[in-house]
This record gives structure tokens, C-alpha cells and sequence, in this order.
């Protein structure tokens, strides 16, 4: 009966094997891989055109080119945009500026600034609001001053006398007096009870 070939003997030949089978075949792609490589490119186009996607390609690279260049170059145009805003901004801000030095209604406190580290500008909305509380409170200061406006100025002028009266050293009798008569003027309901008064001293 012939014996068999051990456990470690198969393994070392089958290792031995498989690197010498390996080495060969290695050899033989070598041999053959510039050929495969020139008949590969060769085949290329043909390939492509064969799958479909030749114009998908060309609108692919691009898009991709562009992409890749606005990527590159998107914190400079960022920049260029930023600087450009705040160009054509200064021009509003030093009109509005100018008008804040000659008209009361402008609030030069409350201009709006640009912001060159904002990502988001939103100065049009910011100077318009700022417009728009500027118009309101210069059509407001008008129109109390024109005659339809006189009723309040009338009014806000005798407040602020009957103000004055109750901070003053006049005898309080006198004080009540007078400030019931200015209540008549404008109108209003403040009758001051006679007993009040004869309980504030006359002297």
C-alpha cells in the first residue's frame, strides 16, 4: 500500500505551487499588458459610444468644471460683491448722514451701519424701515404744527403750565385755582370742590 504524502509536506507543495503558478502568469500579463493597455484605449471611444453616455459626459465635465472654478474662487467673488454693496451703501449712508446734521426728524444714532461680516445683508430693509420711522415722525412734528394740529400743541402747552403750577411756591389754594380755570380751557372735567380748597391754606 503506498503511502500518502503528510499534512505539512501538501501544505508546503501547494504553497510552492501556487507562487510558481503565480509568478508565471504575472510574467505572461506583463508580456501582453502593453499591448491590452493600446488596445484599450483604442477601444475606448467605441465603448462609450456603445453605453450611451457621451453627451451626458460632456454635460457633466461641464458643470463640474464650473462648479470646481466657482468653488475655488467663491470667497473672492464673495469679496468683490461685499465691497461692491458697501461701495454703492456709503453713498446712501453719507446722503443720509448729511441730512441728519440738518434736519431734526433724521436720528443719526439709529442709521443703519453696513456690516462687512454679515453673510446675509439686509440693509434694504434696515433703511427703509429707518425711511419710514424718519417720514412718520417728520409728518408727525408737520402736522402738530399746522392747524390741525394746533388742539394738541394748545393742549400740551397747558399741561405743562399746570405742571409748572403744581411744582411752583404759590399758595395751594391759588394753585387748585388756576388749574381748575385751565381745565376749563381745554375743555376737560376737573372741578376742584370748594371745600378743597378752603382746607389749602390761603397765606
Amino acid at each position: 500500500m503506498s503511502k500518502q504524502i503528510s499534512k505539512d509536506n501538501r501544505e508546503y507543495w501547494l504553497k510552492k505551487l501556487s507562487s510558481k503558478f503565480s509568478d508565471k502568469r504575472q510574467n505572461i500579463v506583463s508580456l501582453h499588458q502593453v499591448e491590452i493597455n493600446e488596445q484599450s484605449q483604442k477601444n475606448f471611444p467605441l465603448f462609450k459610444k456603445r453605453l450611451g453616455i457621451d453627451k451626458d459626459l460632456i454635460n457633466y465635465l461641464r458643470v463640474e468644471k464650473d462648479f470646481n472654478d466657482y468653488a475655488k474662487n467663491y470667497q473672492k467673488r464673495l469679496d468683490e460683491k461685499k465691497d461692491l454693496a458697501k461701495k454703492h451703501y456709503d453713498k446712501i449712508f453719507q446722503k443720509l448722514k448729511s441730512w441728519c446734521e440738518t434736519r431734526k426728524s433724521f436720528d443719526s444714532y439709529d442709521l443703519p451701519k453696513y456690516e462687512y461680516e454679515s453673510k446675509i445683508l439686509d440693509l434694504s430693509y434696515r433703511v427703509q424701515s429707518y425711511l419710514q420711522d424718519t417720514c412718520k415722525r417728520e409728518t408727525k412734528e408737520a402736522f402738530y404744527k399746522s392747524k390741525k394740529g394746533k388742539e394738541i400743541q394748545t393742549l400740551e402747552e397747558l399741561e405743562e403750565k399746570a405742571t409748572d403750577l403744581l411744582h411752583s411756591d404759590m399758595i395751594g389754594s391759588e394753585v387748585l385755582s388756576q388749574i381748575s380755570v385751565i381745565a376749563k380751557q381745554t375743555n376737560i372735567n376737573m372741578t376742584i370742590p370748594q371745600n378743597t380748597l378752603k382746607e389749602l391754606p390761603s397765606k
